[in-house]
C-alpha cells in the first residue's frame, strides 16, 4: 500500500480501477439480465449510457480541472463514481443501472483527462513519454481484471459482487489521493471551453489521430467475441484470452518507452501507427488461426500502447493552460469512437466478418501513419510544464 502513495502507481491503479468500469458489463450482461429478468440488448444499453455519460462529462466537467486543479478534479471525480457503483451494486431495475452507470461516465468523463494531466505535469523533464506510459498501463489492469476476473467473480459470487469490489477500490483510491501530495498548478481563473480549446494550434490533428487510433482499435475489439465464436467456433473464454494477450503485450510495452524517450513524437506517430497498420493486416490474414491470432494479439497490445502513449504526449504538449479541456475533448473523441465503432463496423461485419473490420481498421491506422508523416509546425510545450 506504502507504493499507492507515491504518485504516479497511484494514478495508475486509479486508471486500472476507473478503467474496469467500462469494460466489466458486456462479459457479465447475461449474468445481470437474468437476475434481473430482462434482456441482454437492454442491460448494454447501460454500457452506452457510460460512453454518454463519460462524453458529456469530458466536454463539460473536465476543463474544471483547469480551474481547481487536475488534483482536486480527480478525487471529486472519484467520489461521484463511488456513488454511482453504490447505485449499481444496488440497483433493482434496469432502470437504476442505467442512472448508475450514466452516473459512473460522468465521473469517469472527469477522471481520466485529469489523470493524463498530472502525469503530464509530474513527469520528470525528459522523461515525459516513459511517465505517461508508466500510467497507461492502468488500462492493462482493466483489460485483465475488468474482462477476466469480473466473469469469474459473477459466476461464484454474482454480478453485484463485482460493482461492489469496484466500488470498494474507488474508495481506497479515492482516500489515497486525499493522502497524496501531488501540487497540482492550477493555470485558469474560468473554465476554458471545450469548443474555445479547438482554436489552439494543432490540436485539430491531435484528436483526428485519437479518433483513427480509437476507431480502428474499438471496431476491432467490439466484434471480435463474436467472430471468436461464431467463425472460429470456440468458447467465450477463448476470446478472454486473445483479450490477455492483448493487455500483456501492452502493459509490457512500458519497457521500451525510454527508448522512444530518443525520438520526436512525429517520429514515434509513425513507427507506431505503421506498426499498427501492419498488425492488423497480419490479424486479417490469421483471422480463422486461433493459435496465429494469440501472439498477434500480443503485439497489437505493444504498439496500441506505442500509439495511445504518443496521443497522450501530443496533446499534453500542446497548451498547460488548456490541458484540461484539451483531455477532455481527448476522452469525448475516445468515448464516441466507441459508439460510433459499434454502430460503422456492423456494415463490414455483417459483409465479410472480422476480416472486412480489420482490414477496415488498417486502413485507418495507415491514415494515421500518413498524418504523422506531414510536416508539423505548431511550437509544442514540455508536458511537465
Amino acid at each position: 500500500m506504502r507504493v499507492l502513495r507515491r504518485p504516479i502507481p497511484l494514478l495508475t491503479a486509479a486508471i486500472g480501477v476507473i478503467g474496469a468500469n467500462s469494460l466489466v458489463l458486456p462479459p457479465i450482461a447475461p449474468a445481470v439480465a437474468a437476475d434481473l429478468s430482462t434482456e441482454v440488448s437492454l442491460i448494454l444499453r447501460a454500457a452506452a449510457a457510460f460512453g454518454a455519460g463519460t462524453a458529456l462529462s469530458a466536454l463539460v466537467l473536465a476543463p474544471r480541472a483547469d480551474v481547481i486543479g487536475a488534483d482536486k478534479a480527480l478525487r471529486w471525480a472519484c467520489a461521484l463514481l463511488i456513488v454511482a457503483l453504490i447505485l449499481s451494486t444496488c440497483a433493482p431495475s434496469v432502470g437504476l443501472l442505467i442512472l448508475g452507470q450514466a452516473m459512473a461516465g460522468l465521473g469517469a468523463g472527469m477522471a481520466l483527462p485529469s489523470i493524463y494531466s498530472l502525469a503530464a505535469q509530474l513527469a520528470p523533464k525528459g522523461r515525459e513519454k516513459q511517465t505517461i506510459g508508466s500510467v497507461l498501463t492502468g488500462w492493462t489492469l482493466s483489460l485483465i481484471g475488468g474482462v477476466t476476473l469480473a466473469a469469474v467473480i459473477a459466476d461464484h459470487l454474482g454480478w453485484r459482487a463485482v460493482y461492489g469490489i469496484m466500488c470498494l477500490m474507488t474508495l481506497v483510491i479515492w482516500v489515497l489521493l486525499g493522502r497524496c501530495q501531488m501540487s497540482a498548478e492550477r493555470h485558469s481563473t474560468g473554465a476554458t471551453s471545450p469548443f474555445a480549446a479547438l482554436r489552439v494550434p494543432g490540436l485539430g490533428r491531435g484528436l483526428w489521430a485519437n479518433a483513427m487510433l480509437m476507431l480502428a482499435f474499438n471496431g476491432a475489439y467490439i466484434y471480435l467475441g463474436a467472430h471468436v465464436v461464431e467463425h472460429m467456433h470456440r468458447s467465450t473464454s477463448s476470446a478472454g484470452m486473445i483479450t490477455m494477450f492483448y493487455g500483456a503485450g501492452f502493459g509490457l510495452a512500458v519497457f521500451f518507452n525510454r527508448y522512444l524517450e530518443m525520438l520526436s513524437i512525429r517520429q514515434v506517430g509513425v513507427f507506431a501507427f505503421g506498426g499498427l497498420t501492419l498488425v492488423y493486416t497480419a490479424m486479417d490474414l490469421a483471422s480463422l488461426t486461433y493459435a496465429v491470432f494469440l501472439p498477434i494479439a500480443f503485439v497489437w497490445g505493444i504498439f496500441q500502447h506505442f500509439a495511445l502513449n504518443m496521443v497522450v504526449d501530443r496533446l499534453t504538449s500542446l497548451d498547460p493552460r488548456q490541458r484540461g479541456a484539451i483531455m477532455g475533448l481527448n476522452s469525448a473523441v475516445t468515448y464516441l469512437t466507441v459508439m460510433g465503432g459499434a454502430v460503422f463496423y456492423k456494415i463490414p461485419y455483417d459483409a465479410g466478418g472480422l476480416s472486412y473490420c480489420l482490414a477496415l481498421s488498417a486502413l485507418f491506422a495507415a491514415i494515421a501513419a500518413a498524418e504523422a508523416l506531414l510536416p508539423n509546425r505548431v511550437k509544442t510545450c514540455s508536458a511537465a510544464e
